[in-house]
């Protein structure tokens, strides 16, 4: 799992690169919000998972953290969204 959170920091970065220089495309915006959304969270299960029952209850922050993990993948689009973005860009 570390790994995959490198690979989403180091596109995450590029991206931002792409995009101050005006290079970003719809399509490879698509792809990592779709990428880091999903990673964020499998990530975050994985620490409800570990927390057990506790990982439910609103008192501990993973709870939160899984709440807001949800939502993150609806804001600016969901994921299937995205997906037909990508796929728009492949020509398919």
């Amino acid at each position: 799992m570390r790994t995959q959170i490198d690979v989403a920091q180091v596109f995450t970065d590029r991206c931002v690169m792409d995009h101050n220089q005006k290079k970003l495309t719809p399509e490879v915006a698509a792809e990592a919000k779709l990428f880091t959304t999903e990673l964020l969270g499998k990530v975050v299960d994985e620490g409800v998972q570990l927390h057990g029952g506790w990982g439910y209850m609103w008192e501990y922050p993973i709870c939160k953290m899984y709440a807001n993990a949800r939502i993150q993948r609806i804001f600016a689009g969901t994921s299937e969204i995205m997906k037909e973005i990508i796929s728009r860009g492949m020509k398919l």
